[in-house]
């Protein structure tokens, strides 16, 4: 399928060429009508930015904005010409001519595109743009852990027991009346025993931090320029004004062979025929000697060999002159 569009600056002409296409037999369903005061039409006029080349489609938009009307078709490949035949029977914009129109006016405006002329080449240079980012390049985690230990420390402990001697004793005292009194004594027995305590003391300190140095990086990139170049081609000489250098060659080189020079000019005419047309011109003889062979057996059969040096030697004549 394929869009038509008409820009129609009188809104008589574009509803007079919407009624034709459908006398034609182009479906209602396919065509369509844009203007700038119905707002269902707006985002069908904002898709023309997507549809059209972006010149093309502001010279559009600019039309609506005037109060144009736009036209649309979709029609088969096969019926295109005929709508757009149809359309252009009545006062449609020419675009070509709008776009020229606008650029008198405004010469800022960029309504042209570089890239759909074919005889404008562009100039294309990269350029280096060097920021920072972040990257990781390693995590540590650190976290506390508990580990057990025994120990062992000798305490030295007292145990106390209580030991009753008798012993035969003769000693004389005075009587006294407490002598013969009940008396009681009360001894306690004490053992030590060892207390087991504990206590808790920071022996070490991990301190968290991240050293940050500063650093300069050279960034080596290879920027790549797409240039245009000129390059004066020469005029193609006649084969007259090589005649000397032909000549000079015979002279040199075939005069005591028994051979004529006149019989020679069909090789050095078809060695200079080659040298002024392509490929046979740009190519290297290794590339384009299968053809030439090819093209010069084709009306002298098995005259290949004996001629060869010399359309060679023409062919390199001619191509080093250009």
């Amino acid at each position: 399928m394929k869009t038509v569009i008409g820009l129609f600056d009188d809104r008589n002409e574009g509803m007079r060429a919407y009624t034709a296409l459908h006398d034609e037999g182009f479906a209602l369903a396919d065509l369509d009508i844009l203007t700038n005061d119905d707002q269902d039409d707006v985002p069908k006029l904002a898709a023309l930015r997507t549809n059209l080349p972006g010149p093309d489609a502001e010279v559009y938009l600019e039309g609506v904005r005037q109060g144009g009307t736009i036209i649309t078709a979709n029609v088969t490949d096969s019926t295109a010409t005929r709508a757009a035949e149809i359309m252009s029977s009545f006062s449609m914009v020419n675009i070509a001519e709008r776009t020229a129109q606008f650029q008198s006016i405004n010469p800022n405006l960029v309504l042209s595109d570089p890239a759909r002329d074919e005889h404008v080449l562009e100039v294309i240079e990269e350029d280096l743009q060097v920021g920072k980012g972040e990257v990781e390049r390693g995590r540590m985690r650190i976290y506390s852990v508990v580990s057990e230990r025994e120990v062992a420390q000798d305490v030295a402990l007292r145990d106390e027991t209580i030991r009753v001697n008798r012993r035969p004793v003769n000693r004389q005292v005075d009587i006294r009346p407490e002598l013969f009194q009940e008396r009681s004594f009360e001894m306690v027995e004490m053992d030590e025993i060892a207390l087991v305590g504990k206590t808790a003391r920071v022996v070490e300190e991990v301190v968290l931090g991240k050293e940050v140095v500063e650093k300069i990086e050279t960034i080596k990139e290879t920027l790549r320029r797409q240039d245009v170049e000129i390059e004066e081609v020469p005029a193609v000489r006649s084969f007259s004004e090589y005649e000397t250098d032909f000549r000079s060659f015979y002279d040199q080189k075939l005069a005591n062979k028994g051979v004529q020079y006149d019989e020679l000019k069909p090789a050095l005419n078809y060695g200079y025929s080659l040298a002024t047309r392509e490929p046979f011109r740009s190519s290297p003889w290794s590339a384009v000697e299968a053809d030439a062979r090819r093209i010069w057996e084709d009306k002298n059969p098995g005259t290949w060999d004996q001629n060869k040096a010399v359309i060679h030697y023409a062919w390199e004549k001619v191509r080093s002159a250009r």
